[in-house]
């Protein structure tokens, strides 16, 4: 079975999948003893968003607003530092779970705030072509800024290999290829 698993195409699979599998891989008095729940994406995601993403998204709203004025006034490069302030915002932002288990929480916060990264990227280039770009390859949302804590060892290392193939995923699905 093994085999057969390791010759299989996983690089689409749902990276939050590890969480089921430590927690059916623990019996009954352990899972019990951790608080050891996979919780389904639907719950997380509602969570990360009322936490993490409507702050963000409304700073977000506000910076847009900002630059279209000054974009609007003729200052194209005001416009242009006020989105990369934020791009530095989102990049210097820290999400932290005190309890990650396997990193759920962790992963959806990553992959929504790479969505919005996303955005910005493109506000930037919209603004100022590939130039208000520069300098930016290495300068974004990465698993570095997600940081958790956990009891069981095996659950920690899973959270960290959710986010490192979350992280590439995202990067051969939007840019065709792994990050530098």
């Amino acid at each position: 079975a093994l085999l057969t698993a390791s010759r299989a195409n996983w690089t689409e699979v749902d990276p939050s999948i590890f969480g089921t599998l430590l927690e059916q891989a623990l019996d009954a008095k352990e899972r019990s003893k951790l608080g050891a729940h996979y919780t389904p994406r639907a719950y997380v995601e509602r969570l990360v968003i009322a936490t993490i993403m409507e702050p963000l998204r409304a700073d977000w709203n506000a910076v847009k607003s900002t630059a279209e004025r000054q974009k609007l006034e003729g200052d194209a490069d005001a416009a242009i530092q006020t989105v990369r302030d934020f791009n530095d915002k989102l990049y210097n932002t820290r999400v932290l779970d005190p309890a990650c288990g396997t990193g759920n929480f962790l992963y959806v916060s990553l992959e929504l705030m790479k969505r919005l990264e996303g955005e910005v990227l493109e506000a930037l280039a919209d603004l100022g072509g590939q130039e208000a770009l520069r300098g930016l390859d290495r300068h974004e949302v990465d698993p570095d800024q997600f940081l958790g804590l956990e009891l069981n060892a095996r659950a920690r290392h899973i959270a960290e290999l959710v986010l490192w193939i979350g992280f590439l995923q995202w990067h051969k699905r939007n840019r065709g290829e792994l990050p530098g």
